[in-house]
């Protein structure tokens, strides 16, 4: 998720930021099909790892809340 303090206003942004969210959501889910859900990526220290299952709800997450955003400003500029 990008730190709320840096995300920009204006539909442009804001769809190029859906995009970015889509693309990692659509990342956790490969990882997932291919590895399972349980599996982590060994490369990382333990204390960063987390399963694949977790990586794809943190990106759905993600992923909701910048629709959310996208949405308001839809609906605020009546677009």
């Amino acid at each position: 998720m990008s730190d709320k303090r840096f995300l920009q206003r204006g539909f442009n942004k804001q769809l190029a930021h859906l995009v970015e969210e889509c693309g990692e959501v659509l990342a956790a889910a490969g990882k997932l099909q291919r590895w399972g859900a349980q599996s982590v990526n060994p490369l990382l220290p333990r204390e960063q790892q987390e399963t694949n299952i977790h990586w794809l709800k943190r990106e759905l997450a993600d992923l909701s809340e910048a629709i959310a955003r996208l949405n308001a400003t839809i609906k605020k500029d009546r677009l």
